[in-house]
């Protein structure tokens, strides 16, 4: 139970860094850590060795939508 029952979709970090919000969803649920996999084909794991999720982390608010789309890179304002 890494990750926990909020932890079953999360934003993609890869996606995130591209200043794009997609969904990934969890493809193995470990001990320490959880592997994701999202809508646009990124994989990755999280590490959840400090415990679970405590909150629901998707959706992301609309003000977390506009964060990630404000640092998306290349923007010019």
């Amino acid at each position: 139970m890494a990750g926990g029952p909020l932890a079953q979709e999360i934003p993609c970090f890869e996606c995130l860094g591209e200043g794009v919000v997609s969904r990934a969803t969890r493809l193995h649920e470990g001990v320490e850590d959880d592997q994701y996999e999202c809508e646009r084909g990124h994989t990755f794991g999280v590490d959840y060795r400090r415990g679970p999720a405590t909150e629901a982390t998707w959706p992301l608010t609309p003000e977390q939508v506009a964060e990630v789309e404000a640092l998306a890179p290349g923007r010019t304002s």
